[in-house]
């Protein structure tokens, strides 16, 4: 196997690579960074592509190290941060980041092959990452996608139920922030006014949307799937 040393230096240098990979999301900004649990789902991504890398060079990695199922994994990763409103644009700036944060694990992989075979170690980890990444990126692009459209179209039936009960733009926000479990005092700090004007809004959308409690009023405005 002319790629055996290679791929050994190449799985060795996985944790510095996904190290670097966090440290240039977090210098960067980025929230798939910053967030510990969004960062712990694109690490799992991370990981998973940067051992088909290995697996390009002939070296199988441990299965304990890949999502059973990474197509489902991925589509509920793009419906995740479309949830979450993380631009699209994150996910195709990761996988750039991750590549750069690769190139140096590769230049000192390629020095452990034959030097006739160390342009052939490039080549198949690129094309192996390419492959991986891509996939994925597509998948979850597809799914974020569809979650954005189902969000869209829930946000129009929310507007067109808060016109019809007539309700005012601060008695929605009131009731979005009940959506969300918040009690009268964080929305009130949320929202900057007093626990009594969160009460009186609240009073006002019951009244308006003929519900007698949180949850009616939640499931007359907002439908079944709160």
């Amino acid at each position: 196997m002319p790629y055996a040393m290679a791929a050994a230096s190449l799985r060795a240098a996985i944790p510095e690579v996904v190290t670097a990979y966090r440290t240039t999301l977090l210098r960067e900004n980025s929230p798939l960074g910053i967030n510990p649990g969004v960062w712990s789902q694109c690490r799992r991504q991370a990981l998973a592509i940067l051992n088909e890398c290995v697996d390009a060079l002939g070296l199988p990695t441990s299965s304990t190290t890949r999502s059973a199922i990474p197509d489902e994994y991925t589509r509920l990763l793009g419906s995740h941060r479309a949830l979450q409103a993380i631009p699209a644009s994150e996910s195709v700036r990761a996988v750039e980041i991750l590549w750069s944060s690769l190139e140096p694990a590769i230049e000192l992989a390629a020095k452990e092959a034959p030097l006739t075979h160390r342009p052939g170690v490039w080549r198949r980890i690129n094309a192996a990452f390419r492959l991986a990444a891509g996939g994925r990126l597509h998948t979850g692009m597809l799914s974020y996608e569809e979650t954005r459209g189902h969000l869209r179209d829930r946000q129009l039936r929310v507007l067109e139920a808060a016109s019809d009960a007539s309700l005012t733009n601060r008695e929605l926000e009131v009731l979005e922030a009940v959506a969300f479990a918040m009690t009268n005092r964080q929305i009130a700090r949320t929202l900057n006014i007093s626990e009594l004007t969160v009460k009186r809004h609240l009073s006002n959308a019951y009244l308006k949307l003929g519900a007698s409690s949180r949850m009616d009023a939640l499931h007359r405005l907002f439908g079944s799937r709160i």
